[in-house]
């Protein structure tokens, strides 16, 4: 109402007869100049630049896992402003997302540490953003023949078959003590005109400084038995399948466990040697149908560690050496199961292991054929023949080693040399004519592998033997098992050993 009275007053008109006295006018003032708007209120006046955005979805893909990779680093880098780097994570889906993304043209990659196993330069894509609105992506690793074709090809086409790669690491986390070395064994079975030939021959890949390694030529499908070694550190022997697509990637750990020598409790048993360390293992034994198993017996083979799982199936170890091993669980009614795990410093590792109810087998049909039936006729032929020192599985399983050079210990003729800095032993024997000790000659599975060091737990460790012929005088030596160098000879068979429910 003020407003309006105001308003009122002003338009007001005089009451006629009034006297009313004007005042004198004055002069009006000149008129002022135009002036230009300041800046600021013109920028304000002004509309505002909508500058586009867009928003970048995708995933990105493990081709060689398969699936999602984890935990991966996405990154943008504009390539007019290389200043400008935008990253995201991806989920556990293999899933990023980026918003905000101006308009542009970017390069995009990938990092994860299993671009680095693998030996893989980082694959740049360039992305062209043009406009606003939500974009995808799918990055991935390249197929599982583009890396074998990558890295064998160079071998010969028949190296290309598959691949077993990874990097060796300390369990300890420190650099690696020495060149890495990786051992690798499988049946091979060649077609000959006389009939099916199985061998199992080694192989060795040499890492790289960083302990990268790439084995080729392994069959799909093949169940291989590895060890790695880097100076005086090793892991345990340790059991993969290789997958059907024929690229097996899988890191090995070393370390140097403690060694520790358990008294016999009998005058019938020899001294055990055990290894320790500060490894930790926590897990559970299940049947078929995934209930847990109470009452199973779960081992770390090589260490002489074992204990039953209890509760709810579950098993725990501490004091484990470092590096990877296998765990076995064995139950009654069910097939044995063996995991690869790795005992790392500082952390507990986990395994779950899932036992298969044996199949039903019919009593007046029993089918064995396999490498070892043959050869164990041989085996026995000549352990009747004598000319030679014979340990078969029984014998083998009683003395229950943890080293190659702990079995040959008590066999006639030859002399077990305690490698130095903790290192592994030297099988030697007495040269003939007596000059002195010497290295022997090494038949692997019936094929002449020489061991120039001596060190024979660089070839084989001592829980995959199954089998050992010790020939000290070459008169006395089958021919095909002859030394080259007057030395002797050691014949060693691998393979599942024997247990006494089995027989």
């Amino acid at each position: 109402m003020r407003t309006v009275l105001l308003f009122s007053a002003l338009l007001l008109p005089a009451v006629a007869g009034a006297q009313t006295r004007q005042p004198p006018r004055k002069p009006a003032p000149p008129p002022k100049p135009a002036t230009t708007p300041a800046p600021a209120a013109a920028a304000a006046a002004a509309p505002k630049l909508q500058i586009p955005m867009a928003r970048i979805t995708g995933e990105v893909y493990d081709s060689i896992a398969p699936g999602p990779l984890v935990n991966a680093t996405v990154q943008f880098v504009e390539s007019a402003n290389p200043a400008n780097v935008r990253s995201a994570r991806t989920d556990s889906t293999g899933t990023f997302v980026l918003d905000s993304m101006r308009v542009g043209t970017y390069l995009a990659g990938v990092i994860h540490e299993q671009i680095d196993r693998l030996g893989l330069e980082n694959r740049i894509v360039q992305v062209n953003i043009v406009g606003s609105g939500d974009l995808t992506l799918s990055l991935g690793l390249p197929s599982p023949a583009t890396m074998l074709a990558s890295a064998c090809a160079a071998q010969g086409v028949d190296m290309t078959r598959g691949a077993f790669m990874g990097m060796v690491r300390s369990a300890r986390g420190a650099p690696l003590e020495g060149n890495a070395r990786v051992r690798v064994q499988y049946l091979e079975t060649t077609v000959t005109s006389s009939g099916l030939s199985r061998r199992f021959p080694s192989r060795f890949a040499d890492a790289s400084p960083s302990g990268a390694f790439v084995l080729c030529g392994v069959p799909p499908e093949a169940v291989i038995t590895t060890r790695a070694y880097a100076g005086i550190d090793s892991s345990g022997v340790v059991e993969f399948t290789m997958p059907r697509n024929g690229l097996l990637v899988r890191d090995l750990y070393v370390a140097n466990p403690q060694r520790i020598v358990k008294a016999p409790t009998s005058p019938t048993e020899r001294p055990q040697t055990l290894l320790k360390g500060s490894g930790k293992v926590r897990g559970i034994v299940r049947d078929t149908a995934g209930k847990p198993l109470i009452g199973a017996r779960v081992s770390v083979p090589g260490t002489g560690t074992e204990g039953t799982s209890t509760g709810g199936g579950a098993f725990s170890f501490v004091g484990l050496p470092g590096g990877s091993w296998m765990v076995e669980a064995r139950a009654v009614g069910f097939e044995p199961r063996r995991v690869a795990v790795d005992f790392i410093d500082g952390a507990e590792a986990v395994a779950e292991l899932r036992l298969d109810a044996l199949a039903p087998r019919m009593d007046t049909v029993q089918v064995k054929a396999d490498r070892w039936t043959r050869e164990m006729g041989a085996f026995e032929e000549r352990k009747k023949q004598g000319g030679g020192y014979f340990l078969d599985d029984a014998q083998l399983e009683k003395r229950n080693a943890l080293f190659v050079g702990d079995i040959m210990r008590a066999m006639p003729g030859v002399t077990v040399q305690p490698g130095a800095n903790g290192g592994r032993d030297r099988v030697l024997m007495r040269g003939s004519a007596g000059a002195g000790s010497c290295v022997p000659q090494v038949f692997l599975n019936g094929m002449n592998t020489p061991v120039p060091d001596g060190v024979i737990d660089g070839l084989v460790s001592a829980p995959e033997v199954r089998a050992v012929e010790v020939y000290t005088r070459n008169g006395s030596t089958p021919p095909q098992f002859q030394s080259r160098n007057g030395c002797g000879s050691i014949v060693i068979w691998t393979g599942q050993r024997r247990r006494p429910g089995d027989r």
